[in-house]
């Protein structure tokens, strides 16, 4: 049967040839929004093919959708018959139950310092006996004999200027960045910035006053180039092999971006030219991609950014309508795929200032590592490609932080628990939902040390592909099919925290740290802010340091971008992390190989019941 691949969300579903996408969606637990109830005429359930094999427009799809949009791939999931394999896009208009994003934390406030300054102004109105330009009446009225600066703005803040000045009666709060005049507004309106953490899979947004540092607004949507590829190195194939493909890429984020602003702009009551300042951060690939830097030499060894310095480019160049003169600050990256969102998260855990041997983790598609020795002068960094697997890809009935996902298991004596993202009838299981389930199946003897699945346990039954276990009978699903784990689900887990654990290994051994030294360890991400610690240690997907403080953070990355984007200290301090922290190529260490294979099995019995003693 054709496999169908739903995008952001992650659902893969098999169904028969000929079925809709609608129902392959429903299928899937997918709730699209169809109020004519699949009948072609409410236009609702608008989806994107990205790749494979459909039935041709029909009749309802071509009075809807426009010829552009039929073009681009935009189909109704109720009227798209499968014809084989197919990828689809589901924008999040589509659906009526969104993913779950990760954006908050828990780490401390910082002093509020931003570049942005306001300064209100007063001036005359222009008259036949006072005829001076637009630009010359506001800099003469902002003129003051202690401040000997020369402002300037440049030509798209003049476009701004003029009518604006007369819309306010020539009294203004005028924006300004060092020397540079970046926007005006209204008299006592105060500035507002944006942070974002552009994530692999999610991107979360912020806004901020910039005088108080108040959080005004926040909003989460999944990145959408992950329909042209799940990892970064499919993406950057993607951006190497089309054209187009560069732009392709940048412009899914310049659309995202532009549809959080919207929300954020509303949820806030703030007018878009009061964003004067951004701050992005992401790894060196999503930043490249946004960027549209060259990208070809980041796709293959030796992994080599087109830069890694901080960056300070014209907002409206990555397609966001903010103040005119308004910049996005990039922060710098440090090495490989290590990148800005990095140096975010080893700032706003304060790694640099640490008084702990102290280890920085965020799991996700890319994994980057930190480490933090007091008194050594430099943290270790190093990033490993541990794949989608937690977020659901390559797992049999894997998916996204949605409605309906396993997000924790707990095995009974008879029969199971489990916890679900709404509360809903299960429909697959997301990354917590899996590392939950595999511990428990570890610890219940459902499996082995390897990995294997022990098939005289009365809980393994044989199914379609082998040894598996029945997490949700049909009947109780919400897809209307079993939810299981087989054998290749328990494989492609043992193969991402392999990455992961030959990553801290290396780590341990190039700095010659021993285990019995680890104090802290911090966990950050949104797969880490849900993650069972204790389910973690029980498959070794973390290490069982003996006098470590694990510690949940939440979205550091995020934190790290506020941060820099309030105060020019911290901006400043990440430029010196990012300066002062040495890059491990886990490839070129001698043991990686054995390191990533003595990885992927799980503690024996004995080293679980140690750990919990």
């Amino acid at each position: 049967m054709p496999e169908v691949t739903f995008q952001p969300i992650g659902k893969r579903v098999l169904v028969p040839s000929g079925s809709s996408l609608l129902d392959a969606a429903r299928q899937a637990g997918i709730e699209l929004s169809a109020v004519c109830g699949g009948e072609g005429s409410c236009g609702q359930c608008r989806v994107q093919v990205l790749s494979g094999s459909v039935s041709t427009p029909s009749a309802s799809e071509t009075f809807i959708l426009t010829g552009q949009e039929l073009a681009n791939g935009e189909r109704l999931a109720c009227c798209t018959q499968i014809c084989g394999d197919v990828k689809v896009h589901i924008p999040t208009s589509s659906l009526l139950s969104g993913t779950r994003l990760q954006i908050e934390s828990s780490l401390r406030d910082v002093t509020v310092d931003p570049l942005i300054r306001a300064v209100d102004v007063e001036a005359p109105a222009p008259c036949i006996e006072d005829p001076r330009a637009d630009v010359n009446r506001l800099l003469d009225a902002m003129a003051r004999p202690d401040n000997h600066m020369t402002l300037f703005a440049e030509p798209a803040v003049v476009r701004q200027i003029s009518p604006s000045a007369r819309e306010y009666g020539w009294k203004m709060s005028v924006y300004v960045r060092d020397a540079e005049i970046v926007g005006i507004g209204p008299r006592g309106r105060s500035p507002v910035g944006l942070a974002v953490d552009l994530g692999t899979t999610k991107i979360a947004a912020f806004l901020l006053d910039l005088e108080t540092g108040q959080e005004l607004a926040a909003a989460g949507a999944p990145n959408p180039q992950i329909g042209y590829g799940e990892d970064v190195i499919s993406r950057l194939n993607y951006a190497r092999h089309r054209d187009d493909g560069a732009q392709i890429l940048a412009g899914l984020i310049g659309e995202t971006l532009t549809d959080l602003l919207d929300g954020l702009t509303r949820q806030a009551d703030v007018d878009r030219y009061r964003i004067v300042d951004a701050c992005i951060v992401g790894n060196t690939a999503m930043t490249h991609l946004m960027l549209q830097l060259p990208t070809a030499q980041l796709a293959t060894a030796p992994y080599v950014a087109a830069t890694s310095a901080a960056l300070d480019v014209k907002a409206r160049d990555i397609g966001l309508e903010i103040a005119p003169g308004a910049y996005v600050h990039i922060l710098p990256g440090i090495g490989g795929f290590v990148g800005a969102d990095h140096v975010a998260m080893i700032l706003a855990g304060d790694m640099d200032r640490t008084e702990r041997v102290t280890i920085g983790v965020d799991i996700g598609t890319n994994t980057e590592i930190a480490l933090a020795q007091p008194g050594a002068g430099f943290l270790i960094s190093t990033s490993c490609a541990s794949g989608p697997a937690f977020e659901g890809a390559h797992v049999t009935d894997g998916m996204r932080a949605a409605s309906g996902a396993i997000e924790a298991v707990h095995l009974l004596d008879p029969g199971v628990r489990l916890k679900t993202i709404g509360q809903g009838a299960p429909v697959g299981l997301c990354g917590s939902g899996i590392v939950d389930a595999i511990a428990e199946m570890r610890r219940r003897q459902v499996i082995n040390y390897r990995g294997r699945f022990q098939k005289d346990n009365p809980r393994v039954r044989i199914g379609h592909d082998g040894p598996e276990l029945l997490l949700a009978p049909a009947n109780e699903s919400g897809s209307g099919r079993d939810v299981v784990i087989t054998q290749q689900d328990i494989n492609a887990i043992q193969l991402a925290k392999g990455a992961i654990r030959a990553g801290l290994d290396v780590m341990l051994q190039t700095s010659q740290v021993l285990p019995e030294e680890i104090e802290e360890v911090l966990i950050a991400g949104a797969f880490g802010s849900f993650l069972n610690i204790e389910s973690a240690l029980d498959i070794g997907l973390l290490p069982r340091f003996p006098h470590a403080v694990y510690r949940q953070v939440g979205n550091a990355a995020a934190v790290g971008a506020k941060w820099a984007l309030i105060s020019r200290a911290e901006r400043e301090r990440a430029r010196q992390i990012a300066s002062t922290t040495r890059y491990l190529e886990l490839m070129t260490h001698p043991d990686f190989s054995h390191l990533f294979a003595l990885g992927m099995f799980f503690p024996t019995d004995e080293e679980i019941d140690r750990g919990k003693t």
